[in-house]
């Protein structure tokens, strides 16, 4: 008789609903969203790609519908024209006990319509709805400096790191890195490598915080520590487990690593010590599903690694190559949540 329970219980579980809430950037390309709509549909998980630029909710008769601009199958949308009428999709009900929404554009200063995005996630996180992640994760992760803070505070280990406060902060904050060139310059607002710098001199650092300070006068810059590495890696981790790891060799002629620089992702396995504080770093910035990025100890198996980042909308292309889709596996790992 248990056993019948159980393959009644078992019988009743349905696919949920997945809507990704995308935006295709020159810069930026859709490739992700369009690839977690694929493999969604491959098994059988009914997904919605949502275009972030004209996104809105609807209500009717008590339900709750999304609108978004058509999205092709290669991630581009065609926004609306003078000369053309504006199309939609058709709307795509949602319930929050069976849609699962995952938000994979950026909310960050400076970007146009951020502030209207995270408002329409937030207040689908009112609702109630499973947001993927939430807009606090996203917060944190889009802001170096903000992720640097909630590291310190959990004893996550990082490079040394150390804010320029304004522009004629760079000789106070060389005395408190107390480390020698080369250095690294991040902005705290950047992506895929962008906004990162490999600084040789005192006088090269003066010369690039005053231009920074130029272009923008609120801009936020970090000093960092540089960890002498030929590669760092790119875990992802779901619902508290971790689904892939790949190495990411430093990028030829450069000191980046990432996929979107030119790096070519390898397979990659963790020691214990790496995986629990992967996973340590991805609870630190309260992320469901993210990229951890870090680099490895001397001695792997009995120190923890540096960690760099948390990335609250990391890409799948790359470490879709690892042998098995990476895509997949997380998405069936969603259906873990309770909703």
């Amino acid at each position: 008789m248990e056993k019948f329970k159980s393959f009644i219980t078992e019988a009743k579980e349905e696919p949920y609903k997945l809507v990704v809430l995308s935006h295709d950037d020159p810069h930026d390309p859709n490739e992700t969203g369009v690839l977690i709509r694929e493999k969604a549909s491959k098994i059988g998980i009914d997904c919605l790609l949502a275009e972030m630029t004209g996104f809105f909710i609807s209500e009717e008769e008590g339900k709750l519908f999304v609108n978004s601009f058509p999205v092709d199958d290669k991630g581009q949308v065609e926004e609306p024209s003078p000369k053309k009428e504006t199309k939609y999709v058709k709307p795509y009900e949602i319930r929050k006990d069976d849609t699962i929404i995952m938000v994979r554009g950026q909310g960050t200063p400076g970007l146009t319509g951020n502030h209207s995005w995270m408002d329409i996630v937030k207040d689908l996180e009112y609702r109630g709805f499973t947001v993927i992640n939430s807009s606090r994760c996203h917060d944190i992760c889009s802001d170096k400096f903000m992720s640097q803070i909630y590291f310190d505070r959990h004893k996550i280990r990082t490079p040394k790191t150390v804010r320029i406060a304004h522009i004629e902060d760079s000789d106070n904050a060389l005395k408190k890195m107390e480390r020698n060139f080369p250095i690294i310059l991040k902005t705290t607002i950047g992506s895929k490598g962008i906004g990162v710098i490999l600084v040789e001199s005192a006088p090269s650092l003066n010369s690039i915080v005053q231009l920074l300070y130029r272009e923008n006068e609120y801009i936020d810059i970090l000093l960092q520590e540089q960890i002498e590495t030929s590669y760092d890696v790119r875990v992802i981790i779901c619902n508290g487990e971790v689904i892939a790891s790949i190495k990411r060799p430093m990028v030829k002629g450069d000191f980046r690593s990432n996929i979107s620089q030119g790096s070519e992702a390898l397979n990659f396995d963790l020691t214990e010590l790496e995986a629990s504080e992967s996973i340590r770093a991805a609870k630190t910035v309260e992320g469901t599903f993210v990229g951890v990025d870090f680099i490895p100890a001397k001695d792997r198996e009995k120190e923890s690694p540096y960690f760099i980042e948390v990335n609250s909308t990391p890409g799948l292309i790359g470490i879709e190559k690892v042998g098995f889709s990476v895509t997949e596996r997380v998405l069936e790992k969603l259906k873990s949540l309770k909703l």
